[in-house]
């Protein structure tokens, strides 16, 4: 279990907080629900899985980071330069090719970013906190320098489809395919993490990196690991929002750091006690796309939206650390 967050465990009531964002899940669903019957609809259960692919992905490899007890604040910047990468390679030809070759370079950037955070962390002993964010200010230097001054990239056409195209396609259920591609890579990553050797050892130097160690764990390469997925799946999802988006920027990973932990940290303190999960995570993510779609329908302005996000975040680790600590 993470260090980063330590709840204690007391009574019965203490199971409360497990519960608590479901309680508020389905309070939220209801209330849009009796306000806006169109809310619980199959049209827009669809809106609300699809809008989850991306956002899921880019804190489904966080969520790695954070069970080693690190911190990445690089991932708006993977996703930025990943995109920007895959964008430059199909910008003016999108054949199978190129857009298989777009795919990979961008993939490839994440996984150097990935790298880079974990020998600047474990090498040179620098905090996550500070390594990442610094990473995350070079990244954005150089997503400008790419792009000439930040200028969009516009990339509508057959390279879409990576990420648009609907299967199956039938009226009452047509996921698309950054979707599939979402959960399939989620559930790898769940398996590797509860049912492998190296999961455990992920999860035991989250735990305590220094009784890790002197069981022969070695320490550094597992938290580079985890470096390493987390760039890797931020800038695949950075390539899929080009996709999906049909354009490339500078800033297009910037809505999804503050998203990410706030779906994290929402998952951690869901039906486990403070324990960082891959599932949690992906309920931490229908948690928000869900409120995200209520707010849409309800005809809300856009604003409400990050502060969702900065309420929910506050009530994750808020709520359980209060109930723990008056029914302990």
């Amino acid at each position: 279990m993470s260090s980063i967050l330590k709840f204690k465990k007391g009574s019965t009531f203490t199971d409360v907080a497990r519960f608590a964002s479901i309680g508020v899940l389905l309070f939220e669903i209801i209330f849009f629900w009796t306000q806006k019957p169109t809310f619980f609809t199959w049209d827009n259960l669809h809106i609300v899985v699809n809008n989850s692919a991306l956002l899921g992905l880019v804190a489904g490899g966080l969520t790695i980071c954070l069970i080693v007890g690190d911190f990445d604040l690089s991932i708006a910047g993977a996703i930025g330069l990943g995109g920007v990468v895959a964008g430059m390679v199909v910008e003016n030809n999108q054949s199978v090719t190129r857009i298989a070759l777009g795919v990979g370079l961008g993939l490839i950037v994440g996984l150097i970013i990935g790298l880079f955070n974990g020998v600047v962390v474990t090498g040179l002993g620098i905090n996550a906190f500070v390594a990442t964010l610094g990473t995350g200010a070079l990244l954005e230097g150089v997503i400008i320098a790419a792009t000439d001054g930040g200028k969009t990239l516009l990339l509508r056409g057959d390279f879409q489809k990576i990420a648009l195209t609907e299967f199956p396609n039938f009226r009452w259920f047509h996921p698309r395919l950054m979707t599939w591609i979402m959960i399939l890579i989620l559930a790898g990553l769940s398996f590797v993490v509860a049912r492998t050797v190296i999961g455990r050892r992920l999860d035991a130097v989250g735990g305590n990196a220094v009784a890790a160690r002197l069981s022969g764990i070695s320490v550094s390469r597992y938290r580079v690991l985890a470096f390493v997925i987390s760039g890797a799946l931020a800038s695949l999802t950075g390539v899929l929002l080009a996709a999906r988006s049909g354009s490339a920027n500078s800033t297009a990973g910037a809505p999804f750091l503050l998203e990410a932990y706030t779906a994290a940290f929402l998952g951690a303190v869901t039906l486990r006690s403070s324990e960082f999960h891959v599932w949690g995570t992906l309920f931490g993510v229908i948690f928000l796309k869900t409120t995200f779609s209520g707010i849409a329908i309800m005809g809300w302005a856009p604003y409400w939206n990050p502060i969702a996000t900065g309420a929910l975040l506050i009530f994750a680790v808020g709520v359980s650390g209060a109930v723990t600590k008056y029914f302990k």
